[in-house]
């Protein structure tokens, strides 16, 4: 991670798969680099698709500290 300490990910994660590829990639990502990850992922329709949403904030160790949920917007805190 060269000196980064937080990675930050704007997503389209859509409903079905995505929202197991969204809540496994990020704490692992943040495990295995030992950073902080945030992700703002898009919920409710976007053109052909439907974003799960689940926005998140994940600690180095991959703990989840904060989530969105699947249906409205909101801001993670």
């Amino acid at each position: 991670a060269a000196g980064c300490r937080v990675h930050l990910a704007s997503a389209l994660y859509g409903t079905g798969d995505g929202i197991g590829e969204l809540t496994t990639l990020y704490p692992r990502l943040a495990e295995e680099h030992g950073l902080h990850v945030l992700v703002a992922n898009h919920v409710g329709p976007a053109g052909p698709w439907t974003g799960c949403g689940r926005s998140a904030v994940y600690a180095p160790d991959g703990t989840l500290l904060a989530e969105a949920d699947a249906v409205s917007p909101m801001i993670v805190t």
